[in-house]
């Protein structure tokens, strides 16, 4: 028979796990909350920069797995930015990633690098990836926002780039597909796929771009 001093120690106890216990939930929420967050755009919810390149550089460490990357840059993103707001941008960088993300693309990992840049890696061949940019480019083309009752269009121009048995690393790939990015920017083409002609005139062109960016 329990006597009145173990009733009260047994009830403190419990108590105490209890409390423990809610803790340790907290502590696991928190943790959770804070890997997101690292991994996450705080604007779109889409993985951000660090989760794509871990992702991209993941795939690229089988070499034997066809992987491309499509870069989109929205057009005309500064000029909305400075007839409308920053609040207005915001909002069409929200309405790029919706409409990306509801296209549901096949062995797609879709997220923002910065800026108004997203990326699209793909985890297949060169057919599945073109079919990835072309339908992203498409579906942002068809698509507008309206902005203080303006119709605003969210066409991009894309940069496709393949990996081959001479760019197995994120950063090589990223440079080939900001190149072709910038070249269909210059030929007025909604997806561009990088290719050798590329390399000399369009990667030095995208890189002054960046560093004056």
């Amino acid at each position: 028979m329990q006597t009145a001093w173990q009733t009260i120690l047994l009830a403190i106890t419990t108590a105490n796990l209890v409390a423990l216990l809610v803790q340790n939930r907290r502590l696991r929420t928190a943790l959770a909350t804070a890997r997101h967050e690292a991994d996450h755009d705080p604007l779109t919810g889409l993985p951000n920069r660090r989760a794509l390149l871990r992702h991209l550089n993941a795939l690229l460490a089988d070499r034997a797995r066809p992987v491309s990357v499509a870069l989109l840059d929205l057009n005309d993103f500064k000029a909305i930015n400075d007839q409308h707001g920053h609040a207005a941008g915001d909002s069409l960088l929200i309405h790029v990633a919706d409409t990306l993300t509801a296209l549901d693309l096949p062995t797609a990992y879709i997220g923002r690098m910065s800026g108004d840049e997203f990326l699209i890696v793909t985890d297949g061949g060169e057919r599945t990836s073109r079919e990835n940019a072309t339908a992203a480019a498409d579906a942002l083309d068809r698509s507008t926002l309206a902005i203080f009752g303006e119709p605003v269009n969210c066409r991009a121009s894309v940069g496709l780039a393949m990996a081959d048995h001479g760019t197995r690393t994120a950063s090589g790939l990223l440079t080939r597909a900001d190149a072709a990015m910038y070249d269909a920017k210059r030929h007025g083409a909604a997806v561009q796929v990088w290719h050798h002609t590329t390399a000399t005139t369009a990667t030095k062109a995208a890189a002054l771009r960046r560093r004056y960016r």
